[in-house]
């Protein structure tokens, strides 16, 4: 099978085929960057994707002087022009691919994922930024940046910690929605169906992928973004981020909320007894809390029972 970038130089030749093209579509949907970079260089002349057999153009080269010249006698200089031209050739050839080599180690994508044993893994990025991640939740980034912008793809929940840097937005890519800052900490909860995002400082501006609908989004608020429909709202969740903070706040808040709000965090996960009806709301702060101590003081304030088993806790 021919390699993507074997392929890439015949795309930016415009000599692929239908099916080559296709390979080349994928390629740029999960390597935006990189993409970008290797046709702005292509253009500017800087590097050459092409694999270069140094044998095969020497003898490419004898060949054409043969058929040209069959009986004419060449001087000497004249052949020696000839000999340093296509040994400057296979020179620059050579460094071409070495450049490139290093240029696609330099540029690679890197991809990062979290399961539910790894709720809140960091990530720091070149720029300085930090992105945590909760569980189930995919980021992909480029190791180095552009000299334009900082662009990441986010596919799941994360809480980012932007470096400021005006001249270079940083640009969060889901597949519904895109997020450009400049600095500034927010957090993203993004599926198929939706992307929410809620600011914990500074500014964020939230458009639909088409950015044909956009909204900006301060501290104490979020967005939400499904289809084309950007919507601005007051953020209503106190535990928008307790997922990676484990401090809760929990005020006149129906147990069911809070049962939800706590799985975001905790591994061993709580469970409503099916058909269970508890009529509480629970105002506390929880810090780091041990998840028994919780359900301890939760017993006392509801009249419900806790059971503990092996993979969770069953509430009655």
């Amino acid at each position: 099978m021919p390699n993507i970038y074997d392929i890439l130089a015949k795309h930016f030749l415009n000599e692929t085929s239908e099916e080559e093209e296709q390979q080349i579509a994928e390629f740029k949907k999960d390597n935006s960057t990189e993409y970008s970079l290797l046709s702005d260089l292509w253009k500017k002349g800087d590097i050459k994707v092409r694999n270069f057999d140094t044998q095969k153009a020497w003898k490419s080269f004898q060949d054409r002087i043969e058929k040209k010249t069959p009986t004419k006698t060449v001087p000497l200089y004249q052949k020696f022009r000839r000999m340093a031209a296509v040994a400057a050739f296979i020179i620059i050839g050579s460094f071409s691919v070495y450049y490139y080599i290093n240029f696609i180690s330099e540029y690679r994508t890197i991809v990062e994922q979290a399961d539910n044993s790894e709720k809140g893994k960091e990530i720091l990025l070149n720029d300085g930024s930090k992105v945590w991640l909760n569980g189930n939740t995919t980021l992909s980034y480029a190791n180095k940046f552009s000299a334009k912008e900082r662009k990441v793809s986010l596919d799941g929940e994360a809480f980012f910690e932007v470096a400021k840097n005006p001249a270079k937005p940083f640009i969060i890519s889901t597949s519904n929605s895109s997020i450009m800052v400049l600095g500034t900490s927010f957090n993203i909860n993004s599926n198929s169906a939706k992307t929410e995002v809620t600011v914990a400082t500074g500014l964020v501006e939230v458009s639909d992928v088409k950015n044909e609908n956009k909204v900006v989004v301060s501290p104490g608020y979020s967005a939400k973004v499904i289809g084309n429909n950007v919507e601005k709202f007051e953020t209503k969740k106190p535990n928008y981020n307790s997922w990676k903070t484990g401090a809760f706040t929990f005020e006149d808040t129906d147990i069911t909320q809070v049962v939800k709000d706590l799985n975001t965090y905790y591994k061993k996960q709580i469970i409503l007894e099916e058909g269970a009806s508890i009529d509480c709301r629970l105002t506390a702060n929880f810090n780091k809390a041990k998840l028994q101590e919780i359900l301890d003081i939760m017993e006392l304030t509801c009249d419900f029972t806790v059971i503990s088993n092996a993979d969770n806790y069953i509430i009655k």
